[in-house]
């Protein structure tokens, strides 16, 4: 009976085997574009199953096991229209055209940690900037390249200083306290985007300890290669980046790299020079008799003026002129047979900046590779090597004894010859900023790796469903080492007793993920299911070692020879464990998209690290069915979601501050009480919008409004000094933010040789404090209400500053005269709005692209205004616009403020190209280049700003959350211009 129940078994399975094989065939084909010529790497898939192949080199796909009887064939690829191809039952063989899709409209956004989504059924509005619009000009770090292509992300510059520097916020203030970047995921890697202080105020003394958030550093993001992006996606909020949990309230930024594609090696060489030009002038006052120079310089004016010869020196001419060529060396190889697909890059550049002995240089080598084993395992491996070398000068606030350029050339008149490198008479230490170019030495040398494995493994897929399995283990680390040198022949190191100044920075930082998780998709005749659950392990690790040395014999670069020494030294350890789960259903054929998913995180940094806190998400869209005929698609969405913000590190903590006490050695608690129940702060935002395409897909328009709410900011409130302690960390307060974002684009022209796509963003964002658990206070750097103070308190806006305008003058009970500031206002630091404009004309082998960038409103505090009104004795300043700075003078004296209009339009970008006819190519390269391009960019070329000083763009205090309004004499912007040579063979 056994044997019998076996028999039968075996035949039913191979008459089900008969009757599967029966129902199935296999469909061959190819896919080209309008000319013709075959397209590579496009998704082929039978429309409601989970069968699909990739195309070949050559266009060619083969797809097995197609169900018997007629179907649809789906097209996609990036830069393509997405294509829908009737087959039918008595077809085997096909060809598919694909059509050019100019605005990208097509394309995957991200929705979890191992899901995407077509963006016409994206329920998010997701920024996306691809490698070619981010690589059209050569810029000083990846934020640059991203400026003002990203509707509703601020993206300024710091300062003008080698390497990048610039502060990302999306969708307005996030945070008080908290931290104000991004997240950015490389390849599924979580990066480090933190700053490294070099330790320059040591010598400028600008506040804080060795090391402040006015040293001007660099964001570690500037590490990256952007040839290396193939795109990125931006998650502008807590509705689309809660996958990320307590790490997205600021927004996400994912990158992709590039991969290789299955065909023969193609290779890419890229060869840039180019120059950095000072773009703007403070203008430097000039003296017409030795009678003028004696009333501005009382005492020896008249005679140095005369001395001199009456010679006008343009100081800043002179310094910020002398800068040697740069140049930018990329090289990649790209292709793949056999199941594996490589894609290589190698980077060296150099860029030489505008001030003397200041400079940034990079190498960077990439390598992508992607190996299928069988037809269910996928392996990809992502590597970045990067090293770079970055010396960034003197620049910025100085409350010692006046180094900084901008300090000295607003206290040195310009009848004296400072490039002579001579001691200055006009100041007491003696400060000549071109002997301290060519003596000091600070340089930046970091060596970082970024790195990940993938794996994928389909479990089993049928043509109705599908379960695969997905790990992802990624590293970053990263070692920077600084080493800033200030020899004793320097005239300001004499002046304290102590010549020699020498700052050791070490600093180590590793990073590791691990992501584990599982989709399974369903297809019915009602719809798609899509299900992932997963779960995700991270570990931070850092040790900064900075060591001090003064009183430095000449010529020795060795701290240990310092007479008097300070050490420092700062260690973190970050554990963070999550699990996540997602459902999306995608009906009614397509057109409805419903999404929910939860993250749910704990974290070393919260005072209960056992707790887990939940970050839940949900959005739907729906694309609207009958349309009028001029309209192609009209979706409406709207999507809810909550992320978090981890408290600064230590917070739950009291600590033991270490210091001498009667000879000996020892630690006490610290005057500032830790919170052990601190918690993370909590974004909740909720957005809506549209998307429209018009004129079979030449036009395309998105709005979106949201409205985010803060909850438990991280703040600290003063307690009664009876408990021990002056001040307590604590969750309490809250604020909202609303906006409205924008998109425009439009392909006017659309022909076989000539093309124009124009692109428009328009943001604007209003935040108001609802509650405040703490008395009001001035956040941020405190200069003062003459200079503008960030200012927090309920019922204002996050950007708020605190100005005065005007003295009420009384007498006390004593008679002595008072005079008091009067009436304080308030005033928004933040733009009204932002808007982007970019073009992009392509005339046979011609190629335009611009970019402009404008921003309105808002106000910054021009403390380089007061340095220089305040320099000379006959009230006029040091600035040549005399009737200008005698006005300010008037006002300040009135009690009005040094804050100005921080508005402006930049043209961004401008960049023409052409490519070589092939009759010329082979005579220079022979027959086997494809393409040779030759490029003309420029950066910043124009500014149009009512802001009397060097850029209204400018943070003193880098990248902090408020407060980010300060001009203090910082590294002057510049314009650079490339001439770029492109062969692809």
């Amino acid at each position: 009976m056994r044997r019998l129940q076996q028999l039968i078994c075996t035949a039913a399975i191979l008459l089900l085997c008969a009757a599967s094989a029966s129902a199935q065939r296999r469909v061959t084909g190819r896919v080209v574009g309008a000319d013709g010529a075959p397209i590579g790497s496009v998704s082929i898939t039978v429309q409601g199953t989970t069968i699909g192949a990739y195309t070949q080199e050559d266009g060619r796909f083969a797809l097995a096991n197609v169900p018997q009887g007629p179907q649809v064939l789906v097209a996609r690829r990036i830069g393509y229209k997405k294509l829908t191809l009737p087959l039918l039952a008595t077809r085997d063989a096909v060809e598919m055209k694909l059509e050019k899709d100019a605005l990208e409209l097509e394309r995957q956004v991200v929705t979890g940690t191992t899901t995407t989504i077509s963006s016409v059924n994206a329920a998010n509005s997701v920024a996306m900037v691809s490698g070619e619009q981010l690589n059209r000009a050569p810029t000083p770090a990846l934020e640059n390249a991203l400026q003002g292509k990203v509707p509703g992300a601020v993206i300024s510059t710091n300062s003008g200083a080698p390497g990048g520097g610039a502060q990302i916020q999306l969708r307005g203030v996030t945070s008080i306290n908290a931290s104000s970047s991004p997240l950015f995921v490389v390849d599924g890697v979580l990066v480090d985007n933190s700053q490294v202080l070099s330790g320059v105020n040591a010598i400028t003394a600008a506040g804080g300890g060795i090391t402040n958030s006015q040293d001007q550093p660099a964001n570690r993001v500037a590490d990256l290669n952007p040839a290396d992006i193939e795109s990125i996606e931006v998650l502008k909020g807590a509705s689309a980046g809660a996958i990320y949990g307590s790490k997205a309230s600021n927004g996400v930024i994912i990158i992709t790299t590039r991969r290789g594609t299955a065909g023969k090696a193609q290779l890419n060489v890229t060869q840039r020079a180019g120059k950095f030009v000072l773009s703007n002038k403070l203008g430097l006052r000039c003296y017409s008799s030795a009678v003028e120079a004696e009333a501005a310089y009382p005492g020896s004016g008249g005679a140095d003026f005369t001395a001199g010869g009456g010679k006008c020196n343009d100081f800043e001419q002179q310094f910020y002129s002398e800068n040697p060529l740069s140049y930018e060396t990329g090289l990649s190889v790209r292709g793949g047979n056999g199941g594996t697909t490589y894609f290589v890059n190698g980077l060296a550049k150099r860029d030489n900046a505008i001030q003397r002995n200041t400079y940034f240089q990079k190498q960077s080598l990439s390598a992508n590779i992607g190996q299928t084993i069988g037809e269910r395992l996928t392996i990809r491996a992502s590597n970045q090597f990067i090293h770079s070398l970055t010396d960034r000068g003197l620049s910025g606030n100085d409350n010692g004894d006046i180094t900084s350029p901008g300090d000295v050339f607003a206290s040195t008149p310009t009848f004296i010859d400072l490039a002579a490198g001579n001691r200055n008479p006009y100041l007491t230490s003696g400060s000549n900023p071109f002997q301290t170019a060519n003596l000091l030495k600070n340089p930046e040398d970091v060596y970082r790796y970024i790195g990940s494995v993938s794996t994928g493994l389909s479990v089993f897929s049928t043509p109705r469903q599908s379960l695969d399995v997905s790990f992802l283990g990624g590293v970053d680390a990263f070692s920077y080492n600084s080493h800033l040198i200030s020899p004793p022949e320097l005239f300001f190191e004499q002046n304290d007793g102590l010549p020699g100044t020498i700052v050791a920075n070490k600093r180590q930082n590793s990073a590791a993920n691990l992501n584990l998780s599982t989709a399974h998709k369903l297809i019915t005749s009602f719809g798609t299911a899509a299900t992932s659950v997963g779960l995700r392990k991270e570990r931070r690790q850092s040790d900064a070692v900075v060591n001090q040395g003064r009183n430095i014999p000449s010529g020795v670069t060795n701290i240990n020879f310092g007479v008097i020494q300070a050490v420092g030294e700062t260690q973190s350890l970050i554990k963070d464990f999550a699990y996540f789960a997602q459902e999306e259903l995608l009906l009614l054929d397509d057109r409805l998209l419903l999404s929910a998913a939860i993250n749910s995180e704990r974290s070393s940094v919260n005072g209960d690290d056992t707790k887990f806190y939940h970050y839940p998400k949900a959005s739907a869209s729906y694309r609207v069915a009958k349309l009028p005929r001029f309209a192609d698609e009209f979706k409406l969405r709207v999507a809810v979601g909550r992320a978090g913000n981890q408290p600064p590190y230590t917070w739950k903590y009291t600590s033991l501050p270490v210091s001498v006490f009667s000879g000996t050695l020892g630690a006490r608690p610290s005057t500032i009480a830790g919170a052990p129940t601190i918690r993370p702060e909590i974004t909740t935002e909720l957005e809506g919008g549209f998307d429209a395409q018009f004129l079979n897909g030449r036009m395309a328009f998105d709005a979106t409004v949201f409205k985010k709410r803060v909850e438990d900011l991280v703040l600290s409130a003063a307690v009664s000094v009876s408990s021990g302690f002056t001040t307590r960390y604590i969750n309490g307060g809250a604020f909202q933010n609303t906006g409205t974002e924008l998109g425009l684009n439009v392909t006017p022209i659309q022909r076989d040789n000539m093309s124009w796509v124009s692109r428009t963003t328009y943001a604007n964002v209003d935040s108001r404090v609802t509650r405040l658990d703490v008395p009001c206070f001035n956040g941020g750097a405190f200069f003062g209400t003459a200079y503008g103070s960030p200012y927090v308190c309920q019922g204002f806006s996050t950007t708020t500053v605190q100005a005065r305008n005007g003295f009420d003058t009384t007498f006390s009970s004593t008679g002595a005269f008072v005079r008091r500031a009067r009436h304080l206002t308030a005033y928004e630091s933040a733009p009204d709005f932002s808007m982007g404009f970019s073009n992009e004309f392509n005339v046979g082998a011609l190629r335009l692209s611009t970019l402009l960038d404008w921003r309105s409103g808002g106000k910054i505090a021009n403390l380089t205004n007061a340095y220089f009104d305040g320099a000379t004795a006959d009230g006029l300043g040091a600035l040549a616009d005399t009737t200008t700075a005698k006005a300010r003078n008037a006002l300040i004296s009135a009690g009005g403020s040094y804050l100005e209009d921080a508005g402006f339009v930049k043209l961004r970008e401008v960049s023409v190209s052409y490519a070589l006819p092939k009759t010329v190519t082979r005579s220079f390269f022979g027959g086997n280049a494809q393409d040779v391009r030759v490029e003309f960019s420029g950066r910043n070329l124009k500014s149009w700003s009512k802001y009397s000083g060097y850029d209204p763009e400018v943070s003193n205090f880098s990248n902090q959350n408020i407060g980010r309004i300060q001009d203090v004499t910082p590294f002057p912007p510049n314009r650079t211009f490339f001439m770029s040579l492109n062969v692809t063979f």
